[in-house]
């Protein structure tokens, strides 16, 4: 069942990424693969598998394309709409999907929009409301999901339940467990995401401390949190669930509801369809083991929706339920033990390969992790669960203590040793080894003896002084080191989770100064990556008068964990280490925030100075004219906000430009020609990834150090590819 399984999924890729031409090549390898079978009866049904999953997936492809193509009119909009999710916080603002309720004329009533915020909207997932503001014809993708036109709201009103009794229970159980935990604190808000999977109280920084620790699966819903709300399901029912047939019903609109609850992510529907098939079963007297289960799990799920064979989350919740179930097999001592340590070390090789070709990299210790999180993770959610349920608070505060732990430990180890494919083929060698009695203890010495190595070799080492402009997507995020190891942050990026990578990456425990140099999310949000999570001895916050939602988060982060900060001393130096920091502007009060960013130029010891701009635009460059440097980190993402003559004035020999994907058109073509038009060597983030500086070499000669995987110790410039 599960080849069968595998077969349907195959066919749906192919039908979503390749189409109609692939379609044969797929059919001629099935059934050759199914010759191999004692009984060729299943040739039949491997081609029926075949056709209906390509169909499932060329057909969920062709309604996303239609969807991306729907032409929406643009102008003020009053109209009723029914919400898809809840309302998420973004960089920017509120959003959510939503579909037009009742439909417009000539708009299919499938087609969603993407709604915007200013403020986060008193409504929910299911729920009906009227909004006021203005539409555009935009089309793009949104955690995956297509949409057709956008409209930025102005007022919401009219909002209005869904009326059926799916919706009111889930939503009901939704809010039950939100209300209960409150908001005081994140190990309560990480207990959500153990009950419900609602991770919105996690900081992006302990998500990604989750995953970069091997842990970030036990926040995806899975069937341990299908069969505790069964459970207690069960309970609450009393005498109306006696008898296996009363069970079983009681137990599918149980289902139905804990879908709703946890809004039917790919891991909920899986760990749900999987149960509900196992409930049917022991009513119909089927008998249906977990792995069948499974598989007919999978070929029902792939055929009725298509996009699922291709949806990261689905993937990894079926290969991690196939891995446990595989490993809980492996005759390992003491049994009970032994389960656990197969079913955790089995789950996460199964997850591997889409780990590493979606992050990059995979945590080596992750089965160790887990052997430490999974019975904590269990303690909590059980009484965590039943503390919900009661309102007790006595069985709330140890879950949440418990889940407290998780955190400590995600963030302990989020530092630890990543590996990529090669150390994957590797553990899975050694894996492989320890199946045979005979061959177990060589791969226990040979693991034991590649852990050590690796933990001896540690991350990248910087040996300072160095700055290295880090790779952090849309947004400026640079890290200066010292020659006696003192660290400088100027600005964090859009995204604190991508910061919190890095930094783990580097090594970086502790900061002697942080500078934000504006107001703008693409600088700021990163920033809760290090406020309150790694010791910071000073924190310069922008000057007056501009602040933003990002900028704000901050300054408040900043006054609750005590960080002592002051606005930066403009005219002034200071030295860290080897290196001297002065500070060059803000010169005065600007209207644009751009213009306000705090200008810093570093100069090594007898080596190049490094100008750190911010976004400066036109009028601050206009004030900061004649100044000199080496290397210059190009304002504002490389856009046409900078005037050229002031960028070839600096007499720079290196423009490093800090840019991810964007619709704003940066970096400028314009600002590129013109560096390069005058000698200027032009490195990008989005094309080179993490840019290093050396500070002790006087360019060119120093110049050159562009590495795409920070694991790599800095080298001379003729060991780097260009």
């Amino acid at each position: 069942m599960l080849a069968l399984a595998a077969t349907t999924w195959a066919a749906a890729v192919v039908g979503r990424w390749w189409g109609t031409a692939a379609l044969a090549a797929v059919l001629v390898a099935a059934v050759s693969l199914s010759l191999l079978s004692p009984d060729r009866r299943l040739i039949p049904v491997v081609c029926l598998l075949v056709l209906v999953g390509w169909w499932s997936g060329h057909a969920s492809l062709q309604r996303e394309a239609a969807v991306l193509a729907h032409q929406s009119a643009e102008g003020r909009v009053e109209m009723g709409l029914r919400l898809l999710d809840d309302p998420r916080l973004g960089p920017y603002g509120w959003w959510v999907m939503a579909v037009a309720d009742p439909p417009e004329t000539g708009r299919p009533p499938s087609v969603p929009m993407l709604l915007s915020f200013d403020d986060q909207p008193d409504a929910r997932a299911g729920d009906r409301v009227v909004v006021e503001g203005r539409r555009r014809d935009r089309s793009g993708r949104v955690r995956g999901k297509p949409y057709a036109g956008s409209i930025q709201v102005e007022s919401i009103r009219g909002v209005t339940p869904d009326p059926s009794p799916w919706w009111k229970a889930g939503n009901a159980v939704r809010t039950r467990v939100l209300t209960t935990l409150g908001d005081e604190g994140e190990e309560r808000a990480l207990l959500a995401g153990f009950l419900v999977g609602e991770v919105s109280g996690v900081s992006e920084a302990d998500m990604e401390a989750m995953r970069r620790s091997g842990l970030s699966h036990l926040v995806a819903v899975s069937g341990s949190n299908v069969a505790l709300f069964l459970t207690l399901a069960m309970l609450a029912a009393g005498p109306l669930a006696s008898g296996p047939r009363r069970r079983a019903v009681l137990g599918l609109a149980a289902l139905v509801v804990f879908v709703v609850a946890t809004r039917w992510e790919p891991s909920v529907v899986r760990a749900s369809v999987m149960a509900a098939l196992m409930l049917t079963g022991r009513v119909a007297g089927w008998a249906f083991d977990a792995s069948a289960a499974l598989g007919i799990t999978v070929i029902g799920l792939i055929a009725t929706f298509g996009h699922l064979a291709t949806d990261v989350g689905f993937a990894m919740s079926v290969l991690a339920t196939a891995g446990v179930l595989l490993g809980s097999q492996v005759p390992l001592r003491p049994p009970a033990m032994g389960r656990l340590v197969g079913a955790t070390a089995s789950a996460q090789l199964a997850v591997a390969p889409i780990v590493l070709a979606v992050f990059g990299s995979i945590p080596l210790l992750a089965p160790l992790t887990n052997l430490l999180a999974i019975p904590l993770v269990s303690a909590a959610s059980a009484l965590g669960a039943a503390g919900v349920a009661t309102g007790s608070p006595i069985l709330i505060e140890p879950s949440a203590w418990c889940a407290g732990v998780v955190l400590q430990i995600a963030r302990a180890a989020a530092g630890w040793p990543q590996i990529s494919w090669s150390g994957l083929g590797l553990v899975t060698l050694l894996g492989l080894m320890c199946l045979s009695r005979r061959m177990r203890p060589r791969a226990v010495a040979a693991a034991a003896v590649v852990v050590v190595l690796v933990l001896l070799a540690g991350g990248a080492r910087l040996e300072g002084p160095v700055a290295v402009v880090l790779d952090v997507g849309q947004g400026d995020a640079i890290l200066v080191k010292a020659g006696d190891g003192s660290t400088l942050l100027v600005d964090g990026g859009p995204d604190p989770a991508v910061l919190e990578s890095k930094l783990a990456t580097y090594g970086v425990t502790s900061l002697d100064l942080v500078v934000l140099t504006h107001v703008h999310a693409d600088h700021a949000s990163g920033l809760a990556a290090v406020v309150g999570r790694r010791p910071i001895g000073m924190m310069w916050l922008p000057t007056p008068p501009h602040s933003t939602p990002a900028s704000r988060d901050i300054e408040r982060l900043v006054t609750e964990y005590g960080v002592a900060h002051t606005p930066p001393p403009v005219g002034s130096s200071i030295t860290m280490g080897d290196l001297r920091i002065e500070v060059l502007a803000p010169l005065r009060r600007y209207v644009s925030p751009n213009d306000q960013s705090t200008v810093l130029r570093i100069s090594g010891p007898g080596g190049p100075t490094l100008l750190l701009t911010g976004d400066i635009e036109t009028f601050a460059q206009a004030d900061l004219a004649g100044i000199r440097a080496d290397i210059v980190k190009v304002p504002h993402q490389g856009g046409a906000t900078s005037e050229m003559e002031w960028l070839t004035a600096l007499r720079a020999e290196w423009a490093v430009i800090s840019v991810g994907p964007n619709s704003f058109g940066h970096p400028a073509p314009e600002i590129i020609f013109g560096l390069e038009a005058t000698g200027t060597r032009v490195s990008r983030t989005d094309r080179d990834g993490d840019v290093v500086v050396p500070l002790d070499v006087d360019p060119p000669a120093g110049m050159g150090n562009v590495i795409d995987d920070p694991s790599v110790a800095i080298e001379t410039p003729d060991d780097v590819p260009r």
